[in-house]
């Protein structure tokens, strides 16, 4: 088997609706758990591909994609990963969702609040945290990959058409997918993440306990629950950058947005509003 298209991030934009979607058509294989992180994160991903491809059920006629955001974490992972992809499968497509710079810095704050990875509040985070616009540069991060595959295996998305005009994203996708467009489920019943009022998340240091955790967590899962509780964290409303904030975010982002427009044929000039 090989892994046909990838979902590629950018985090905070959409892509765990964009994979539900996507894994609801009957001609389409999501990965098990949706990010694999596979790409970013193994030493030799030749020797490790059976690893990889354990992480899917295979079936003939299907296609497989996964969605891994640490793809467009440049560079913080892999600083070959689009080489490394191409000699892995050069006919591999891309997915890539962008949102705007504001709302994601935002929404990427909360999230690695929620999870434990920062104390920092959103002031501070955005001066000590560079993913938080690192992450956002999204020429930047797309960029390497429109240039090793070509423009034509890669699709980029506005998170806006994805809520509001998901008919329209959906033919587009379909099209470069090359499947079925009555194959996607109801996807107006498909629920975003919600990142205020949803349920916590868990802590990072739970991600992957060790043996007597794990023992622990089957044997008395209600104290487990009561010890990896991370409700404490929780968002009762999403916090906000000041102007001078926002100002200078988008400024570090200027030369950015300027070179996606031109990529994605797309004006994103309500992106410079403050």
């Amino acid at each position: 088997m090989r892994v046909d298209f990838m979902t590629v991030g950018a985090q905070k934009c959409g892509t765990t609706t964009l994979y539900s979607i996507l894994d609801s058509h009957p001609e389409l294989q999501g990965s098990r758990p949706k990010e694999t992180h596979f790409f970013s994160t193994a030493e030799d991903w030749s020797r490790e591909v059976e690893r990889y491809h354990g992480f899917f059920r295979p079936k003939p006629g299907l296609r497989y994609f996964e969605a891994s955001t640490t793809y467009t974490f440049y560079p913080m992972r892999n600083l070959c990963i689009w080489d490394d992809i191409w000699s892995y499968n050069p006919a591999t497509r891309f997915i890539y969702l962008v949102r705007n710079p504001i709302e994601r810095v935002v929404s990427g704050y909360m999230h690695t609040y929620e999870r434990g990875y920062t104390d920092l509040d959103l002031s501070a985070a955005i001066r000590k945290n560079r993913g938080l616009v690192d992450f956002t540069r999204y020429y930047t991060q797309i960029i390497p990959y429109v240039r090793r595959f070509g423009r034509d295996q890669v699709l980029i998305i506005d998170f806006d058409d994805l809520i509001h005009r998901r008919a329209d994203v959906l033919r587009s996708l379909a099209g470069f997918l090359d499947v079925d467009p009555e194959g996607f489920q109801d996807f107006e019943t498909v629920e975003r993440n919600r990142s205020v009022g949803g349920p916590g998340k868990p802590h990072h240091k739970f991600d992957n306990p060790p043996l007597p955790h794990r023992l622990l967590r089957r044997v008395a899962p209600g104290l487990w629950r009561r010890i990896t509780d991370n409700s404490a964290r929780t968002f009762a409303e999403k916090p906000s950058m000041t102007s001078e904030e926002k100002r200078m975010v988008l400024g570090l982002l200027e030369l950015e947005i300027a070179a996606l427009e031109e990529l994605m044929g797309k004006d994103l000039g309500t992106w410079r509003t403050v």
